[in-house]
């Protein structure tokens, strides 16, 4: 008895971590090109050891007047362990004495919003009192929605410093690559400082794997392949559930196949040259008449109908597809960096792994570039959104709260708060935690986005239904096309419509 009941909080608690990941993963998909770490790097890429203080030509300063950065670091807010979360959340604090040592003059005084608090809401009446936290945490999708009101400082020029914590070098060269870019406002300026995010991977039971003689798929017809003789078995092959708009299982797999379809041919839709297709050059793409294109969606469409046979029966309700995972009942399911510590707590009854998603081939799709791709993008706590109002209110504590950030993104400093976090560093010569060796594949961060934050949320739900209907036998192929032809243009409009405002 007292077993079953374990199990049932450990399961709780899995839900509760998984909830959280999702949150910080929805709209998942957004990329560019690179690797989080350079290989063989295990300090601070300057050849220092992990942990090691390394302050470089940063000397402590007080010009005598006293600063206090107010900062919400969302889900890096140190915490002590209680009864439904074990894990001790220390890192930042400690980077905060390290910092205010340095810095004498400096008081960092950390806010928590609350879990429950609305945080558009929560936005909203602190622009308009001006006594929003110097530094807070916001989805990089959210100040999509609110740029045009001035909310946010723009950080570009920021990026052209250099940064006395990391050898001086060019603040926005030691991102990885592409990584600035997937968090641009559809105006092309920088609002979201994206120093750590989220990987996404397929997790497997190595057991059923082993059992039936199986090995992990790398192309799509190995993953079909490998779905046929788990459906054989009697096991679920995949739990997947389409139930979430925008979120998750459906947008990150159209994103993975999409991409496929896309990377290394983007000439025509990259006006920017910036190896990633932004929401303003799908709008003008789609006015052009390059986007949607029918045969792409076809192929594509095709991919996930087929893949169908291998997802429960109730994929389109609301089910526990992470219970169906660690009781056995399936094989594979979708996960994101969290998942690992997660299942790690749960001390499931079979040893389990993650892979990428399989890479589509001709043979399963013509119009394929045979080209693999990962989602990897900026969607954990490390999101640093400063105030626009700062700008006039308090020019002199933008220069404080830019060097504080430069200090937290240092390699040792994010490599810590990520460990700590177990999300993916986003700053070159950091290290990832443990076991994340997926999210590190030499794969290409995806190039354009998944439907649910291509243009909007009204996009997002027309590109769903359509996706529903056709998979469900509920509309022809031709009113799938037609559907999403509409989704498109009405995304398109918007999306155009929102920059012509923000330039007048």
């Amino acid at each position: 008895m007292r077993k079953k009941k374990q199990h049932k909080q450990s399961r709780l608690t899995l839900l509760v971590t998984l909830i959280a990941i999702c949150m910080l993963v929805l709209s998942a998909c957004s990329g560019g090109k690179g690797s989080t770490t350079d290989k063989g790097t295990t300090g601070d890429g300057n050849g220092n050891s992990e942990g090691a203080v390394q302050t470089g030509n940063v000397k402590p300063v007080d010009d005598g007047k006293k600063w206090v950065i107010k900062f919400d670091p969302q889900g890096h807010l140190p915490r002590k362990p209680d009864a439904q979360n074990p894990a001790e959340k220390k890192a930042l604090d400690e980077l905060n004495k390290e910092y205010e040592a340095l810095h004498p003059n400096v008081k960092i005084e950390l806010v928590k919003v609350p879990n429950t608090q609305d945080r558009n809401a929560w936005l909203q009446a602190r622009m308009m009192a001006k006594d929003a936290p110097d530094i807070f945490w916001l989805n990089f999708e959210s100040t999509w929605d609110h740029y045009q009101k001035g909310w946010f400082y723009p950080v570009d020029e920021w990026m052209k410093d250099p940064t006395p914590y990391n050898d001086n070098k060019v603040w926005g060269d030691t991102f990885v690559a592409g990584i600035l870019d997937s968090v641009r406002a559809p105006n092309g300026k920088l609002y979201d400082i994206p120093a750590d995010g989220v990987g996404v991977a397929i997790f497997y039971n190595k057991k059923i794997f082993q059992d039936l003689n199986l090995e992990v798929p790398k192309t799509w017809k190995e993953f079909m392949d490998v779905q046929a003789k788990i459906k054989a078995s009697g096991v679920t092959p995949f739990a997947f559930n389409m139930v979430n708009k925008g979120c998750c299982d459906a947008s990150w797999s159209e994103a993975l196949l999409h991409n496929q379809f896309l990377i290394g041919q983007i000439d025509q839709l990259d006006e920017n040259k910036n190896n990633r297709v932004d929401p303003i050059e799908i709008a003008h793409a789609t006015k052009s008449g390059l986007l949607p294109n029918n045969e792409i969606l076809k192929q594509e469409v095709a991919m996930i109908k087929e893949w169908m046979q291998y997802w429960p029966k109730g994929y389109a309700s609301k089910y526990d597809q992470t219970e169906m995972f660690t009781s056995g009942k399936a094989a594979m399911v979708y996960g994101s960096s969290g998942t690992f510590s997660a299942y790690r707590a749960m001390n499931l009854p079979f040893e389990w792994g993650a892979f990428n998603f399989p890479v589509v081939t001709k043979e399963s799709a013509p119009l394929s570039t045979e080209k693999g791709a990962k989602i990897l993008g900026p969607w954990g706590p490390g999101q640093w959104i400063i105030p626009g109002y700062l700008e006039k209110e308090d020019p002199d504590k933008l220069q404080i709260i830019k060097d504080y950030l430069m200090f937290l993104s240092k390699p040792e400093s994010i490599s810590k708060l990520a460990k700590e976090a177990q999300t993916e560093p986003n700053i070159i010569g950091a290290t990832a935690p443990e076991g994340h060796e997926v999210f590190q594949e030499d794969l290409p961060i995806i190039v354009i986005q998944a439907y649910d934050v291509y243009m909007g949320r009204s996009f997002s739900d027309k590109f769903e239904n359509a996706l529903m209907l056709y998979l469900n036998d509920s509309i022809s192929m031709d009113e799938y096309l037609k559907q999403i032809k509409q989704a498109y243009d009405v995304g398109a409009d918007e999306t155009i419509a929102a920059q012509e405002e923000q330039a007048k």
